[in-house]
């Protein structure tokens, strides 16, 4: 029976390859898949099936097709050499909830990017000898991306249990659940799912013997970031333990001695490795045996491993195979991360927008540009690692990145499939390295200042996309603005001291982000694609206190534009019957910008960031939201950051009459008396509150019952705030900084998820370490100082 389903499985699975593919061809594909799908078995799983006292350590599962399975390279080598390392809270706390008689959660996940000990960690809980005693029926079972419905799954674990399904039934899944529970109602059982694939694995049979089950994956549900609880996500080695790791991987032998020398060289080649155990693990093995020099060389490239589809160690295979496993719309998503730098944190509005302006790269639908999901999707499959949290989305990422194992393999990919090239040094720059390339990635700007590479840059004239990610750079450089075709241009580090305008000739232009000390010409219309316009100064100077200083009048004709950021320059009043329909989100304005007269011709504006300048703006009541509060009626943000306040005359006078919906309210330097928060506290979906340098002043916050009915974020940052009393029991997430003179909350807070709590003063800060231990939240506490 198992092994027909697993059959027809495969061959649904095979099914779904498409025909035509832009990476590979379907038989290539097929070969490649077989061939990977047989390496990964052998990396990441050991197939074990224990059904009774006597022989629990010994059977392995009875299927043909899992017999031949053998455990990963690196796994071995862990086991055999104790290089679990890093882990021990993982290992305590997934014992602690198999061993606890209350818990009611049946399923625990164990996930992360592939190679970071997965397996490694749930095999050595397995085979505790408590964890051995615990269970009369244990079994360890691999999955794989065959099976890809719970079906399958439920299918393959009564197989393994020797229960028949009468094939009319295979895909009834009640029937199946059914089965499931009887079976294993009688008995109390631990059960090991090890590498699944399948998004939906929520197998909930009966547990009225504390029963438990693992499910061992690289996908990453989003709501495991909010219900901790029934999951595990394994984190990265921290320096200390990535060097004990290679440590032991490369002086395995015990007669060989590390000297303080190497010590220092191999510390720095372990940080390189960014805290993943089989990298870790496979450059040991490479430096085994190798000279000072070598050990010097690698520790002065910049990865430690170069990754490609061609390379024959498991670490590669496994992450290609990561690679491979995707869906086919989200690899060019995915190789497209490999533009950004080494340590690059990725803006997720950032890469949304590159991704909009290409076009959605071309080939596949066009993204929402608020929700992200590709970017969410890359990040469930493990191949993107979430950064920061978002504070209005909990299960989404602000930033993001790729570790140096994924980014090698992408910027491989890249260049064998020409999806983009990537310019850091003079040989890069080459003609046969830059002849028919479309995206070209400048990583090192100075490179801009030779005349040879302009030459080369120059014969490139397919080229739709040019991005300067390289540091910032404090003279101008000139660069190449010969491509026709361009879309997409981000040279924010680049500094010009005037507008380029050989830019007006790039009409495909749907991006543009510039840094230049002059102001917009007048023409600047004629980019009529132009969707997104990022336009900033080096040094943000005001040239004289007669008022704003306005973008040209032209910018009421770019009615494609989405998103504009323009620090320091303001909105012009528009001419008749002028609107910009499409734009969402203006950013860096002054409040010249938010008049009736303006705003009112941007019917679909959704978030707005204001910026006032102390020394040079009046007093500023907001009064044009009191107007605008009706028409906005899907207002999302406002932010507003007074420059240089001086608090001893409050520049802005009263609190805004928000739109209803808004859901995001950031405020900075306006000097308010906390009475004001009035006005805010009665927004009945205000989910994000962000108060920084004085934002609001006084000793006392005081908030009365049925206030903030919706918020779920907080973030107090440098205010002179000493009791904070807040009548609100459940938030999300709490964040305080630098409030040095903050000495209590009150403990309203029960409910609050995470608490972080950032250099205020130490008794606060113990106080809040001793909260987070009596009511179970999860707490943070960072200080600059060396005595706590």
């Amino acid at each position: 029976m198992g092994s027909s389903a697993a059959l027809l499985s495969l061959l649904q699975t095979l099914n779904r390859i498409p025909e035509s593919d832009d990476f590979l061809s379907q038989s290539d594909n097929l070969s490649m898949l077989d061939e990977l799908y047989s390496v990964v078995d052998k990396m990441e799983v050991t197939s074990f099936h224990t059904a009774t006292d006597k022989d629990q350590q010994q059977q392995i599962c009875s299927s043909s097709r899992y017999s031949n399975f053998a455990s990963s390279d690196y796994n071995t080598h862990n086991q055999q050499h104790n290089l679990l390392v890093g882990l021990d809270d993982q290992i305590r706390s997934l014992k602690q909830w198999i061993f606890d008689p209350d818990s009611h959660y049946l399923v625990q996940s164990v996930m992360g990017m592939t190679g970071i000990g997965k397996t490694s960690l749930v095999q050595q809980v397995y085979n505790d000898p408590l964890v051995i005693k615990e269970f009369e029926t244990r079994l360890f079972l691999h999955i794989g991306p065959h099976y890809t419905r719970l079906e399958d799954i439920m299918l393959r674990v009564l197989d393994e249990l020797g229960i028949v399904i009468p094939s009319d039934k295979l895909d009834d899944k009640d029937y199946l659940e059914n089965q499931f529970s009887e079976a294993l109602s009688t008995q109390k059982y631990l059960i090991v799912l090890d590498d699944v694939w399948a998004d939906d694995y929520d197998i909930m049979p009966e547990n009225r013997k504390g029963s438990r089950i693992i499910v061992i994956s690289q996908i990453q549900s989003l709501i495991a970031y909010v219900y901790t609880e029934m999951f595990t996500i394994l984190p990265f080695l921290n320096d200390d333990d990535s060097w004990k790791l290679l440590h032991q991987t490369a002086f395995s032998n015990r007669e060989e001695k590390c000297s303080r020398e190497l010590e220092k060289i191999g510390k720095k080649i372990a940080k390189n490795c960014e805290g993943l155990p089989a990298a870790i693990i496979q450059v040991g093995e490479n430096l085994c045996g190798k000279s000072f020099e070598e050990w010097k060389t690698l520790s002065e490239k910049e990865d430690p491993l170069v990754i490609t589809r061609y390379d024959d160690t498991p670490l590669s295979k496994a992450l290609f195979f990561s690679y491979m496993m995707l869906p086919q719309h989200l690899k060019p998503f995915f190789m497209y991360m490999g533009v950004f730098p080494k340590h690059y944190a990725i803006s997720r509005s950032k890469l949304i927008k590159l991704w909009l302006s290409e076009g959605s790269l071309d080939t596949y639908p066009v993204i929402g540009e608020t929700d992200g999901n590709y970017l969410d999707r890359l990040i469930e499959q493990s191949v993107v690692l979430r950064e920061k949290r978002s504070s209005v989305h909990s299960c989404r990422s602000k930033n993001c990145r790729l570790h140096f194992t994924f980014r090698s393999l992408c910027v491989s990919e890249a260049k064998s499939e020409k999806f983009f090239h990537i310019l850091k040094k003079y040989t890069d720059c080459t003609p046969e390295n830059i002849r028919m390339q479309q995206r070209l990635c400048i990583h090192n700007n100075v490179i801009l200042a030779l005349t040879q590479v302009h030459e080369w840059m120059e014969s490139v004239p397919n080229a739709r996309s040019l991005l300067c990610f390289g540091p910032k750079q404090q003279y101008p450089v000139l660069l190449p603005l010969c491509f026709r075709l361009l879309k997409v241009l981000d040279a924010l580090a680049i500094r010009f001291y005037e507008f380029p305008h050989q830019l007006l000739a790039l009409v495909h232009l749907t991006y543009l982000s510039i840094t230049c000390d002059r102001e917009l010409p007048n023409s600047i219309s004629t980019l009529w694609n132009l969707e997104v316009l990022i336009f900033t100064r080096h040094h943000n100077i005001k040239w004289s206190n007669n008022g704003p200083v306005y973008l040209p009048i032209d910018i009421w004709n770019m009615h494609k534009l989405r998103q504009l950021y323009c620090k320091g320059f303001d909105l012009p009043p528009p001419p008749d019957d002028s609107h910009l329909e499409k734009l969402i989100t203006v950013s860096g304005v002054s409040v010249h910008s938010c008049t009736v007269e303006v705003l009112s011709r941007i019917p679909n504006l959704t978030r707005i960031a204001v910026q006032i300048e102390s020394a040079h703006d009046s007093t500023e009541t907001f009064s044009f939201f009191g107007h605008l509060a009706s028409v906005y009626e899907q207002f999302e943000s406002f932010k507003c950051v007074v420059v240089n306040p001086n608090l001893s005359s409050q520049l802005v006078r009263s609190v805004p009459n928000f739109p209803m919906n808004i859901r995001k309210i950031s405020l900075s330097g306006c000097g308010l008396p906390w009475e004001n928060m009035e006005v805010i506290a009665s927004l009945p979906n205000l989910k994000v509150l962000k108060l920084r340098w004085y934002a609001f002043c006084g000793p006392l916050w005081k908030t009365s019952t049925g206030q903030f009915p919706s918020l779920e974020f907080l973030l107090l940052e440098d205010l002179d705030i000493e009791n904070l009393e807040f009548d609100r029991q459940y938030l999300r997430w709490v964040i305080v900084r630098h409030c040095y003179k903050l000495e209590s909350i009150s403990n309203q807070f029960e409910y609050t998820k995470l608490l972080e709590v950032d250099d205020c003063s130490p008794s606060f800060m113990k106080k809040m370490r001793e909260w987070g231990s009596v009511v179970g939240a999860e707490v943070k506490i960072r200080s600059s100082s060396t005595d706590l």
